[in-house]
């Protein structure tokens, strides 16, 4: 596993092709979803051709920057993914966490 951050109880990489079943579960659950979409679904489909596709692009985009699943690091859980991106509207050196 390529690290991009750990601590105490999180290890936290970058996403790879390999993703698309860690945020198809993700985006399936309405209570996760419940803040983001009212509660909608995002189909698989849109995982695979739009939403993965664009957080793989961010890194090229953004050095340093993007989307990276996170993982309990007792047992390898993955428990959501973790966002840092330059913010447009602002200054360079200033970012987005999600």
């Amino acid at each position: 596993m390529d690290v991009f951050l750990e601590t105490d109880r999180l290890v936290l990489r970058r996403f790879t092709r390999d993703d698309y079943d860690l945020l198809v579960e993700l985006d399936s659950d309405p209570e996760v979803m419940r803040f983001l979409t009212g509660g909608r679904i995002t189909p698989r489909i849109r995982v695979e051709t739009a939403v993965l596709p664009a957080m793989l692009r961010d890194y090229g985009r953004c050095p340093g920057f993007g989307a990276f699943p996170g993982f309990t690091k007792a047992g390898g859980e993955f428990v959501g993914w973790f966002m840092l991106l330059p913010r447009m509207d602002a200054a360079t050196d200033e970012a987005e966490l999600g």
